[in-house]
């Protein structure tokens, strides 16, 4: 299966720790999808693809993935994202692919998503809340997961930014992020 990455899992990092294991065998190339704009998801430090006239994304087209890989990282995902097929450009050439795409449980917040930007800012708290969220796969249900999102989200800030950890975000029922 072909994945188009377009936000934190184009990082190496965060996608070992998703995987939980070495991902030299996984390929990974620059690739861009046409028709989208990426921008970050309301109160959120990941980004979400809106379709917009004209519009191109880069991310990486990633090929090498297992049944199991792709099963961790729907879980790391969560209900906030369909993974949906689409196309994307890698040089010259068009390929199929699956792209994860913003339910309506996520929200534009109207601003573009810089990969550098979270690389420099946002990275640490984000590895650490994954590692978290992570903990928990093929351990509870993916329910119970978007309970415990809140407190995972306010612990993962406090502990990097300094933010209280005793008042998470809500969101709405069934929105993990």
């Amino acid at each position: 299966m072909r994945l188009f990455f377009f936000g934190s899992l184009m990082d190496a990092d965060l996608l070992r720790l998703v995987l939980d294991r070495d991902t030299s065998d996984i390929e990974h190339r620059a690739a861009e999808i046409l028709g989208y704009e990426r921008r970050r998801a309301r109160n959120e430090s990941f980004p979400i693809i809106v379709p917009t006239p004209g519009g191109r994304v880069e991310g990486r087209l990633v090929t090498g993935l297992t049944a199991e890989d792709v099963a961790r990282i729907q879980w790391y995902e969560s209900d906030d994202y369909a993974l949906r097929p689409c196309v994307v450009k890698a040089g010259e050439r068009r390929h199929d692919a699956q792209v994860f795409l913003a339910t309506a449980s996520l929200e534009d917040e109207g601003v573009a998503w810089e990969f550098d930007h979270w690389v420099a800012v946002e990275k640490t708290m984000c590895l650490s809340l994954a590692r978290e969220i992570m903990s928990h796969y093929g351990q509870i249900s993916s329910t119970e997961l978007v309970e415990r999102w809140p407190d995972m989200k306010a612990r993962a800030m406090a502990q990097h930014f300094g933010e209280p950890a005793a008042q998470p975000v809500r969101r709405r029922a069934g929105a993990r992020r």
